[in-house]
């Protein structure tokens, strides 16, 4: 199993085929699709509660080892990720990926646009790592 990380996104689709590239590396605990959702949901998986509400099905709900991430994806404006942010501010720190919309990706909701941006989270990540950043609470681009 990989390192649990949790995966907003705006669609349920787009989000089954990104949960399944981000295997084996990455095991996606839980899926939001709001950020009011979010704004909820993530504080209570930051503290290690169990019975976190699912408006989703998707994702693992494997609760037992807190998230190294949360991964927005490009549905997501600053408002909302502000939101989610102010919640859970000071809880759990971990980077919040956010893609960044400047880079060439194809297009949304195709199958190719999910693994674009899976190829760009996974090197993201293992960079954040190499530089011992996985424990700070900022939004870092991808």
């Amino acid at each position: 199993m990989g390192a649990p990380v949790i995966l907003c996104g705006k669609t349920e689709a787009v989000g089954t085929g990104v949960i399944a590239s981000l295997k084996p590396e990455f095991d996606v605990i839980h899926f939001i699709m709001t950020p009011e959702a979010g704004a909820a949901q993530i504080p209570a998986i930051f503290r290690g509660e169990q019975g976190v509400e699912a408006h989703s099905a998707l994702g693992s709900h494997d609760y037992s080892q807190k998230p190294a991430a949360v991964i927005l994806g490009g549905g997501y404006d600053d408002a909302g990720i502000e939101t989610m942010l102010k919640a859970s501010a000071g809880i759990h720190p971990i980077p919040w990926l956010r893609p960044d919309l400047t880079l060439p990706a194809p297009p949304f909701g195709t199958p190719d646009y999910g693994k674009a941006l899976v190829q760009r989270i996974k090197a993201r990540l293992a960079q954040l790592e190499q530089e011992g950043r996985l424990h700070e609470e900022k939004v870092v681009l991808y």
